[in-house]
């Protein structure tokens, strides 16, 4: 009767754990809490399974895999502590700014992990790849659609920006992602290039105002700043060939 009840409910958590749960425990109401608890766990999991699969996260980097001794400079704590999720709740903002191989994209990756454990929904994209999708979105005339889903989750995270510069159409539908979120959603950002810099993405000296504007409007700000990583790996490796 039990397992029947477990299967309609489609608790397949208690399911997994009832003949485990049957040999270690004999009262019960420790068996029925230990049984519900299962499931519990198992919903839990999943749910965190399916955040960080939504999240498109483009590699598994954790905070323990960052040497911090590397580059001593860099806030690594603050923004570690910033996965609470509290700037999240709050709906403020996230840049980290500096040098290529300081550890920028790591953290971005570690953070989002960190508040999808929390119970957060996060999306990430490279800034290249979201105005690629922006357009093909504008071109498929599924823009609005693509444009509610950039605004649900929790924390939407754009990497690189900087690196590549944008058409004026690419510059305006990123813009639009800005501002649909301001105030109504947190945004983080890794970035090579100082805010003055940004006009070299978005061309328009108007427009690059207007985002910065928006975006650093209670924004959390970090410098990256010291030596590449895998430009001190890289010299590692050529000096142990010698």
């Amino acid at each position: 009767m039990l397992r029947q009840l477990l299967t309609e409910l489609n608790m397949k958590g208690s399911l997994q754990a009832i003949e485990t749960i049957c040999r270690q425990i004999k009262g019960g109401e420790d068996f029925s809490i230990a049984l519900l608890q299962a499931e519990c766990d198992y919903r839990s999991h999943r749910a965190l399974e399916r955040r960080v699969g939504s999240a498109k996260f483009p590699t598994n980097k954790r905070w323990d895999e960052i040497d911090t001794t590397l580059n001593p400079k860099i806030d690594f704590n603050t923004v570690k502590n910033l996965g609470r999720g509290d700037f999240i709740s709050k709906k403020e903002n996230l840049c980290l700014m500096g040098q290529q191989g300081t550890g920028k994209s790591h953290s971005l990756v570690a953070l989002g992990r960190e508040v999808c454990e929390r119970g957060y929904s996060v999306k990430f994209y490279t800034a290249c790849s979201l105005v690629n999708a922006l357009e093909e979105a504008r071109e498929r005339n599924k823009l609005s659609k693509f444009m509610q889903d950039i605004i649900k989750p929790s924390l939407l995270i754009i990497d690189e920006l900087g690196f590549v510069p944008f058409s004026e159409r690419g510059a305006a539908l990123l813009f639009d992602v800005f501002a649909s979120r301001y105030e109504r959603g947190s945004i983080a950002v890794s970035t090579n290039l100082s805010f003055e810099k940004w006009k070299q993405v978005f061309g328009s000296i108007e427009l690059t105002a207007a985002i910065v504007d928006r975006f650093t409007h209670n924004a959390h700000i970090f410098v990256y700043e010291g030596e590449s990583v895998r430009l001190r790996q890289a010299k590692k490796k050529k000096e142990a060939t010698k």
